[in-house]
């Protein structure tokens, strides 16, 4: 399983993180991961439903049923979830 290196800019927390994340995974796991791995961090209460990412070089929100292959995410990807 390939893994690639992501950078998800999170207005909300006024930060921005890194995570390393399956290639072949779709958006809306990587999703749950990134918010189950925030809230256990800093104790966030969110829903999952709440939230999207976006890919800052086109500004779109990414598809949820697709993986990051799919969708041309590569390695060094900044994305932002709002």
């Amino acid at each position: 399983m390939e893994k690639i290196s992501i950078t998800v800019r999170i207005p909300a927390l006024d930060n921005t993180y890194d995570f390393i994340v399956p290639n072949n995974m779709p958006v809306q796991n990587i999703q749950n991961l990134i918010v189950k791995i925030l809230s256990s961090e800093y104790g966030i209460s969110t829903t999952n439903n709440d939230v999207m990412l976006f890919d800052t070089s086109d500004n779109k929100a990414l598809r949820l049923e697709c993986s990051f292959a799919q969708l041309g995410i590569s390695e060094g990807a900044k994305l932002l979830m709002l």
